[in-house]
Parts: structure tokens; C-alpha cells; sequence
């Protein structure tokens, strides 16, 4: 090995040169990030980056493979590693549509099933409405659905990791609408553009790519974002909602606690790296690294926050 190589994987691990030895032991061989969505995707775009940064910079001493296994909203990949061997060579990136899955019953494992390594990042929301809606505020919005309940329209994936918090929302205010089911954002885009709903969730790109044609009316995060600082959050006008997508990175239940600090530490240096904070800045999403307790007491609050609005899920699951 490189001497580079050894200097930064010691720095990485926390290892000095007198125990570098335990590296013979693992990792040996490529280690595989399972990413249950297609390529193209936020999910691959981060994996990737995130691959090329490791390599790059000698994080790791062995390659690592992301290998895209789609299919039923992420639970076809998130099984391949739920029975992958706990060895620590095949680990998921997935962020809380596991949790929705499972909220929901449509899959019969939990978060509990695996075995959490590092966050990465986060994807923030904001609530948008067609350019000339007559709302012009949050406030505006949900005095209408609690006049007229369930007559306006929200376009997304009905039982989504989107869907979730907007019931959380609704379960606050004391109202529901509801879901129609179209896709990802630019799909829901298309459906505000085209008068077929009166709201949705968008990712933070959109507060550029779609000035023309959307209205903002509320941030779904814990901050506001920098490229609209007048967008107040739903949280400082009383809503304890977080509509972030969180990136995470799981293994098999059983894998030695030495290894998931070895691949959080990885992750999280690459995670340090300038092309991984470029991709995350030009794709609109926030390096957030957490781990260890701090990761898995985040990981209970929000699963709990998709738990205890399940009723409300399936009661706006307009078809």
C-alpha cells in the first residue's frame, strides 16, 4: 500500500501506525453499496460520488462497487442486503422510504432489521403551489383545506417518504386532503403546471429551476434555504414537520461493530472531500454526517414521526 494510502486510511480509522495491521483482515475485497432506486437517481448520484471520492483519495485499500438493484419503491435492494452475510462487503444507501415501507406494512422488516452505519446527507423540501394559486401563504393554504376538508389535491407517491411528512402536517393543522399519485418531482411539476393538483413537495432545485411557474410557501426544514431566505419554515410558523430526505448507510443486522465504524469513518471522509460537497451544493442537498448514537437516536425519532401517522396516510390515499 501507498504510503499516502496508509496515512489517510490512519486518519480516517483513527488507527495509528502501530495497529495498521488490522487492516489485513478487512476490508480484502470490493465492498458493495447496494442502491435499491435506478440509475440517474439523488440516491445513485451520491453513492457514486461518494464511490469516487473513496477511491480517489486511497480512503480504503479496496474498491468499492455500487450496484443498482430497483424495483418496489426500494425494498427489492434493501432484502438483498437485509440477507446479504453481516461481513461489512455489502451495505444499502437508502434514505426514509425504508421507513415508510415499513410504517405502512407493505414490507415486514424494520430500521431495527439492520444495523445503521453513517448519515450523509440531506435533501430539504419546500411546500410549492402553481404560480397563480390564490394562496400566498402556508397560513392561506390550510385555512382553505380546513373550510373545504379534503378538497385540494396534493401531487406524490402515495405512501411516500413525501407523503409521511405531509400527514404530519395535516395531523397538526387539524385537516386532510388529498393524495394523487404521479411521481417523482418533476412529474409533480408537470401535474401543478398542468392544473391536475394544487400543491406538492419539490426539491430544493426547483426553488430555481421552477420560478416561473411555482409559488413557494413554506421550507420543510430545519433551515431556510440560502437561495430563498424570505421562505419562512413550516417549523417557525408552528409546524414540527421535517421533509428531508436523509441519506443514510445500513448493514446487514450482525456486522461487527468494528467494521461500521471503519465504513462510517470512510463514508464520512468522503463525504469531507471537495467533489462530494460540490455534488451535494450542485444538486441542492446539505453534508449532514451522523453516526454512532447521535445516528440511531435520530433514526428512532423519525421512524416513531412516520408511525404515528400512519392512520392519516391512509386516509389520503386518494387513488
Amino acid at each position: 500500500m501507498k504510503t499516502i494510502a496508509a496515512a489517510l486510511i490512519a486518519a480516517v480509522t483513527g488507527l495509528s501506525a502501530a495497529t495498521m495491521p488490522a487492516w489485513a483482515q478487512f476490508p480484502e475485497k470490493p465492498i458493495k453499496i447496494v442502491v435499491p432506486f435506478s440509475a440517474g437517481g439523488g440516491s445513485d448520484g451520491l453513492a457514486r460520488a461518494v464511490q469516487a471520492a473513496i477511491e480517489k483519495h486511497d480512503i480504503l485499500p479496496v474498491p468499492v462497487v455500487v450496484v443498482n438493484a430497483d424495483g418496489a419503491a426500494g425494498t427489492v435492494g434493501t432484502r438483498q442486503v437485509l440477507q446479504a452475510e453481516p461481513d461489512g462487503y455489502t451495505i444499502l444507501q437508502i434514505h426514509q422510504e425504508m421507513f415508510a415501507a415499513s410504517a405502512i406494512g407493505r414490507v415486514e422488516y424494520k430500521p431495527s432489521d439492520l444495523e445503521p452505519i453513517v448519515q450523509a446527507s440531506q435533501s430539504c423540501t419546500f411546500l410549492a403551489v402553481p404560480k397563480d394559486s390564490q394562496f400566498n401563504s402556508l397560513k392561506d393554504l390550510l385555512d382553505y383545506s380546513k373550510a373545504h376538508p379534503g378538497k385540494l389535491k396534493q401531487a406524490d407517491d402515495i405512501g411516500s417518504a413525501t407523503h409521511f411528512p405531509s400527514a404530519q402536517l395535516m395531523s397538526q393543522a387539524g385537516t386532510q386532503w388529498t393524495i394523487v399519485p404521479t411521481g417523482g418531482t418533476s412529474k409533480r411539476f408537470a401535474a401543478l403546471k398542468g392544473g391536475f393538483a394544487d400543491m406538492a413537495l419539490m426539491s430544493a432545485p426547483w426553488l430555481t429551476r421552477g420560478k416561473d411557474d411555482l409559488k413557494p410557501l413554506a421550507a420543510f426544514g430545519s433551515q431556510r434555504f440560502a437561495e430563498a431566505p424570505d421562505l419562512p419554515t413550516a417549523q417557525e410558523l408552528g409546524y414540527d414537520v421535517d421533509a428531508c430526505l436523509k441519506r443514510r448507510y445500513w448493514a446487514p443486522k450482525g456486522t461487527p461493530e468494528d467494521r461500521i465504524k471503519m465504513l462510517a469513518d470512510a463514508i464520512a471522509a468522503a463525504v469531507e472531500t471537495e467533489e462530494v460537497r460540490g455534488y451535494l451544493d450542485n444538486n441542492g442537498e446539505q453534508p449532514t454526517v451522523l453516526e454512532g448514537a447521535a445516528l440511531k437516536e435520530a433514526i428512532q425519532k423519525d421512524y416513531q414521526s412516520y408511525v404515528d401517522v400512519v392512520d392519516v396516510v391512509k386516509k389520503t390515499s386518494g387513488r
